[in-house]
């Protein structure tokens, strides 16, 4: 048998180091120094290794507005926050009688 392991577990499966230390107080303190400049509805980030303000709509502009809730991505969503799934099951569909031969 194969066993394919998705990599990004793998990413996130790696314990925080001094390095993602620093890059989270770097975040946290630009995001203060932006709303106490007055901006609202921004993100901070590391972009061309410069951490920048970016608007929450240029964000989701290409990003779907709906989620399938049986769908991969939320099962990663619930297995990584250790949710419960509250998204009744999908209804089986009944099965049809088989056509009478002709």
């Amino acid at each position: 048998t194969v066993k394919y392991v998705d990599p990004s577990y793998m990413i996130r499966s790696v314990p925080a180091n001094a390095s993602d230390s620093i890059y989270c107080e770097l975040l946290a303190q630009n995001v203060v120094h932006g709303a106490m400049a007055g901006y609202t509805a921004f993100s901070v980030g590391m972009r061309n290794n410069r951490l920048v303000y970016i608007p929450i709509n240029a964000m989701v502009k290409k990003s779907p507005r709906q989620m399938d809730a049986h769908g991969q991505t939320w099962e990663r969503v619930l297995s990584i926050t250790r949710q419960p799934n509250t998204v009744p099951p999908k209804e089986a569909k009944a099965p049809q009688a088989p056509a009478p031969p002709p």
